[in-house]
């Protein structure tokens, strides 16, 4: 069932006009209250019951199929006493909330279905307009492990602003700007290369925006045929195509909420049609059908590739593009924030330790200078991985080079092209900023002598000892100049 029903919103807008004792008559109180009801429906609800003044029900929802036993469609248009014939009509917070014409909060009811006891915290609204009180909205939470409101926190975003590990002052300042992104209702582009944590950015987006507290679904576009794709946003009928069932897609699902496209660089131009007309409209067309059903739903998409590159060599529709790209933000590599190695470090091996029962101590000087010159193709991401591989195999103690995956020295030799390139790649930046007019003498020394460092290390396969042995100089010395260029 989607949650915003639209019979359920019409009934509600028309005739709720107080939820709290002291609120005034104005619209956008009204309004206020109104969405803070549909909230609560969605996010806090097992069943959902709204009847008319003689207890007559008019819509009913029992999410967790616990509460009482009878179907959903059955309900409507009994009585109320035939759902709960084990209460008496002051027992029901409903008639309460009616007679008194306020509502009655947070109640805990006691109760039994088929012999088992169960208990509910209940809130009843009353439903008001000028000619009086036509009905009552009751929400139900059943108090047990296998709720409905607990099984939608699998819905609900999962990381905030806090989850962010982070020291670097460029990063932590792009927050503000994440912050006023989050606080409207436009489509967001994330850029960022695979395992910088798009996702987690996706979380906090909608964590600190209006509709958090309502559905956050993740889809990644990669890999998944049109057909399966397709089916998956939008939706299926019985029959449409072999084995095809009535099926709500992500579209209808999320409603209300956000939906996270990953990787949405994947999809075919064909698909990227079909999306673009659904964010257009505001609605979707199930497979099979002809229906066009409404929806109210955010879009965060995030892309590894440059969608603008991809425009141009027609890769990308230009439309879907300008249409995500209302907003965007760009996430910094991991090479680009080399000062968060050392507290990411600690972050993943305190997991690892309470995870394996393990008691790591931290990284040595040897592996810290060698993360810091590594390239990390695969970001945070494959940090973690290769802690994780480091904490699984030693159970206490320092990480020290030997303890690393042994993939990361076979690939990453003088002897490797790519490590050569790095390298290349490295000196050729320091001699541009050499050439550079204006620069002071200090500051040139200091570039080249950086590069010098960094290039003994790296040949010396982050041994330090080797390293300072080449150098001429003593461990002492060559730790100081390490930590000058922050390559510890």
């Amino acid at each position: 069932m989607i949650f915003y029903k639209l019979s359920v919103k019409i009934f509600v807008n028309v005739f709720f006009e107080k939820q709290m004792n002291g609120y005034t008559e104005s619209e956008g109180d009204k309004m206020a209250q109104t969405d803070k009801v549909f909230a609560e429906l969605f996010n806090q609800s097992d069943s959902v019951l709204i009847c008319d003044v003689r207890g007559k029900v008019l819509y009913y929802q029992d999410y967790n199929d616990q509460i009482n036993m009878i179907r959903d469609e059955e309900a409507v248009g009994r009585s109320i006493y035939e759902l709960y014939p084990f209460f008496k009509r002051d027992d029901f917070t409903t008639f309460r909330a009616i007679d008194q014409k306020k509502p009655i909060l947070n109640e805990l009811q006691l109760f039994e279905v088929n012999g088992v006891p169960k208990k509910s915290l209940n809130s009843s609204y009353p439903l008001i307009n000028e000619t009086g009180v036509l009905g009552c909205m009751t929400l139900s939470v059943e108090l047990t492990d296998n709720s409905h409101r607990q099984k939608k926190m699998r819905l609900l975003s999962k990381y905030n602003f806090e989850d962010i590990i982070t020291q670097n002052r460029k990063f932590k300042e792009s927050f503000e700007t994440l912050k006023r992104i989050a606080a409207t209702d436009a489509s967001v582009l994330i850029y960022g290369e695979t395992g910088t944590g798009k996702e987690l950015i996706a979380h906090t987006i909608h964590a600190n925006s209006p509709r958090r507290g309502l559905p956050f679904l993740i889809q990644n576009c990669a890999a998944i045929p049109d057909n399966l794709m397709e089916s998956i946003l939008f939706g299926s009928s019985k029959g449409s195509f072999t084995g095809a069932i009535d099926k709500a897609g992500l579209f209808e699902v999320s409603d209300g909420g956000t939906l996270y496209l990953d990787e949405v660089n994947s999809l075919s131009l064909d698909l990227q049609g079909k999306l673009l007309r659904a964010l257009e409209n505001n609605s979707i067309r199930r497979i099979g059908e002809n229906e066009e059903r409404e929806v109210d739903v955010r879009i965060i998409a995030s892309t590894n590739e440059n969608l603008a590159k991809m425009v141009k060599e027609n890769r990308f529709r230009k439309d879907l593009f300008y249409r995500l790209n209302v907003t965007n933000y760009a996430i910094p590599s991991l090479r680009e924030r080399t000062d968060d190695i050392p507290l990411l470090c600690d972050h993943y091996i305190n997991i690892f330790n309470q995870r394996l029962n393990h008691s790591i101590i931290g990284l040595d000087s040897e592996v810290l200078a060698f993360f810091r010159a590594y390239p990390w193709d695969g970001n945070v991401r494959e940090l973690k991985n290769v802690l994780e591989h480091s904490c699984t195999i030693k159970p206490d103690g320092m990480i020290t080079i030997h303890d690393l995956p042994e993939y990361m020295f076979n690939q990453r030799t003088l002897e490797s092209v790519v490590l050569k390139e790095q390298i290349f790649t490295s000196t050729q930046l320091a001699v541009e900023a050499l050439i550079k007019p204006g620069t002071s003498l200090d500051a040139q020394l200091s570039i080249l002598e950086e590069e010098i460092l960094r290039g003994a290390v790296v040949r010396n396969r982050y041994n330090i000892s080797k390293t300072a042995a080449e150098l001429k100089i003593s461990r002492q010395t060559l730790y100081g100049k390490l930590k000058k260029y922050n390559m510890l």
